[in-house]
């Protein structure tokens, strides 16, 4: 299949937008942020991305062979918002699963094209540098806000990859720019986001409540779920991507991933106690990402008269 009849095929399966680029080491500037951010310690307890770091500079390390990044915008506003009386959900835990779900409607396209097995599906669970690939591929440039802005879209997007040893002639990079009028970094509760961009996963609320594992024991995590935002979020926070002025939600219909009822409803009386229940209940749903233990930990460090 060609390049255009292949982007073709991946739009109508959901993507909003999709780009190619022709692999290669990541430059130095790439290399170079993410490992002043490490040094920083900005990654907070997300030790493998230091394990990992060195894989990154190289796409041979996840797919040995490979010619072309394909790479994949997917929309994840929600068609509803949750009423305002309930804590604080990310809106992309909305749906299903992203991982699970993008990575069906990818798969039915590589093997409806006969491109399987020159692929590799990459959703967050490899060490790619998805911003870095999205750009050089045209999809979007890098924003403030630390994420990827979609033109027409803004940052509601789920980032995928296809890595593959075929080759397909490159897109031309993005070359638009963020507008870099400070509102992301107003609109962060807790000073996680920095002056470069990057996130500072310390301070960081959706970090704090999503991927940190136990109890917040450094004085910066508890300063920042000390605050009302830290005090009435569930999971997540999005305060950076939702604040910014190039968001459009209604840019691009994600029939791809359709809101769920339960989770527009869901309270804190609705997760269990039991383990097993927890699991059979969330299944295919982002809560199963903090585990059970650590969204009631969350849960207990509600106080929603802060809203």
């Amino acid at each position: 299949m060609d390049r255009e009849g292949l982007r073709a095929a991946l739009l109508e399966a959901g993507a909003a937008a999709v780009g190619f680029a022709s692999a290669g080491p990541v430059s130095e500037d790439e290399d170079r942020r993410l490992r002043g951010w490490l040094a920083a310690g900005h990654h907070a307890g997300m030790a493998w991305m230091e394990r990992h770091a060195d894989l990154r500079r190289n796409l041979d390390n996840v797919l040995p062979g490979t010619r072309t990044v394909i790479s994949l915008a997917f929309p994840y506003a929600p068609e509803r918002e949750r009423p305002s009386d309930l804590p604080y959900l990310s809106r992309y835990a909305y749906g299903r699963d992203y991982h699970e779900a993008i990575r069906s409607l990818l798969t039915a396209v590589l093997e409806q094209t006969g491109l399987i097995s020159s692929c590799r599906i990459c959703i967050d669970s490899a060490p790619v540098s998805e911003r870095f690939w999205a750009i050089r591929a045209g999809i979007g440039y890098r924003g403030d806000n630390g994420a990827l802005i979609v033109p027409g879209i803004g940052s509601e997007v789920f980032l995928a990859e296809i890595l593959t040893t075929i080759e397909f002639e490159p897109d031309a990079p993005a070359d638009a720019e963020c507008l870099h009028c400070g509102a992301c970094r107003r609109a962060c509760p807790t000073g996680a986001l920095q002056p470069d961009g990057t996130i500072d996963c310390r301070r960081c609320i959706s970090y704090l409540t999503i991927e940190h594992r136990g109890p917040w024991t450094d004085p910066d995590a508890i300063a920042a779920m000390s605050t009302p935002a830290g005090r009435t979020s569930l999971f997540g926070c999005d305060r950076c991507i939702t604040a910014c002025p190039l968001r459009n939600d209604t840019s691009s219909p994600h029939t791809w991933s359709p809101t769920l009822p339960a989770m527009l409803a869901l309270a804190p009386s609705d997760i269990p106690a039991q383990q097993s229940e927890f699991k059979r209940r969330f299944a295919h749903t982002a809560l199963l990402r903090p585990g059970l233990q650590n969204l009631l930990r969350n849960i207990a460090n509600l106080d929603l008269r802060s809203k």
